[in-house]
């Protein structure tokens, strides 16, 4: 897959307002990432996204349907993308990080602890937009991340963004 533009949130638990106002603002985009904790709305939200998308099942997640984790190409870019509860990402990533690695990715995405994390490491660049619904950070903004992928270079940006 070589999209330009990857819309990517987590932890929206059940309230999809934060979510379309998200997808409404950042329109159009190639691919959608939802990180977790979606419970039950991730047919409504690939509606409005109207773009291929991948979610992953969360701690909150009762859909078995939901894959406890994805593994996918972002142009010469390898992306896992898993929730991060079962990595015990509250103590760290470093579980998350060496499940990515093992699967040959160089992007490790989650969510679960609402806040958010960008941290471009040696190996590995570890990602978490926090919670598009109900932030932990010291400033409570609702906060998703939009991926930029130069389809020329290859290179990958990323912003921070709330709603």
């Amino acid at each position: 897959m070589n999209p330009g533009k990857i819309l990517i949130m987590s932890d929206s638990h059940w309230n999809t307002e934060y979510v379309m106002k998200a997808i409404r603002k950042e329109k159009p985009f190639d691919l959608l990432v939802h990180l977790g904790d979606v419970q039950g709305n991730d047919r409504e939200i690939s509606l409005e996204a109207g773009c291929p998308c991948y979610f992953v099942r969360g701690n909150c997640d009762y859909d078995n349907d939901l894959p406890t984790f994805t593994v996918f190409q972002i142009g010469n870019h390898k992306v896992y993308a898993a929730h991060g509860h079962r990595h015990h990402v509250g103590w760290g990533t470093e579980n998350l990080e060496m499940s990515a690695l093992q699967y040959g990715c160089d992007i490790a995405m989650y969510g679960h602890t609402h806040v958010p994390d960008l941290r471009e490491k040696e190996k590995i660049t570890v990602l978490n937009p926090g919670s598009i619904s109900q932030p932990r950070q010291s400033d409570p903004k609702r906060t998703y991340v939009v991926m930029t992928h130069d389809t020329e270079t290859g290179k990958l940006d990323y912003e921070l963004k709330s709603i």
